[in-house]
């Protein structure tokens, strides 16, 4: 049985590497060794190597035999299939979480969608940091929802789109410091007292397709898309 110590500290380096990951400070395709990590982010190697593993388990880094690992490539295709996915998946969230959702739950919803509209509403005109906050937001906001459905499948599939389209944000960001419009207003927390499962699933559809279409449009101008992998203008 693991020590309490051996356990917290596997969690902070797996907390840790996740978020350099998602953020994109450790960028799509860079290699990994667990002695690296180990020197530059403080933690010893079997703390490291367990966070490895999640990662891997989570889609995040994928093993090289031999060799280490690497997080895990975007290319323009896996780009277009993971929103493909998330057009058909985030809608029926947003439809279950609402209509299922408790009344401490749906009051969760109701204050992290009033939090995003209120950042929506104030959004500079081109702010990278902005951009990052309001996908943190929104990540918040859809995680309440997927609990709301109470389905582990859909909550697990959505934690791993999320990881992914973090991802893809944090590079946009680099080059278009804006999003699409959220289409969150003031009428999500109506939507939410409804229980309005359809008109929920409508306006997430429509943010979709929008982010969809802009994110494939600024990526296809990017140089590394002529190669198989996608790689941050700070490359």
């Amino acid at each position: 049985m693991p020590s309490t110590e051996r356990v917290s500290l596997g969690e902070a380096a797996y907390q840790h590497l996740r978020a350099e990951i998602v953020s994109c400070r450790l960028a799509p395709g860079e290699r990994l060794t667990e002695r690296s990590l180990a020197e530059s982010t403080g933690f010893g190697i079997s703390p490291i190597r367990d966070a490895l593993t999640r990662l891997d388990h989570d889609g995040l880094v994928r093993t090289l035999p031999r060799k280490g690992y690497q997080v895990t490539p975007l290319t323009l295709k896996s780009v277009d299939d993971l929103f493909t996915l998330w057009a058909i998946v985030g809608p029926e969230i947003a439809r279950l979480g609402v209509r299922d959702a408790s009344p401490e739950r749906r009051q969760q919803a109701i204050d992290a969608f009033a939090s995003l509209a209120e950042l929506n509403r104030d959004r500079p005109s081109a702010d990278q940091d902005f951009a990052l906050r309001l996908v943190d937001q929104a990540a918040v906001a859809f995680a309440i929802l997927a609990a709301a459905t109470e389905n582990d499948y859909l909550i697990s599939i959505y934690q791993r789109l999320q990881n992914d389209m973090a991802r893809v944000w944090a590079l946009i960001s680099e080059a278009e410091a804006s999003m699409p419009d959220l289409a969150v207003d003031e009428d999500w927390a109506g939507v939410l007292t409804r229980r309005d499962g359809d008109a929920a699933a409508a306006h997430v559809e429509a943010y979709v397709r929008e982010s969809h279409r802009r994110i494939l449009r600024v990526l296809s101008r990017w140089p590394s898309v002529v190669s198989s992998e996608i790689v941050s203008l700070r490359d």
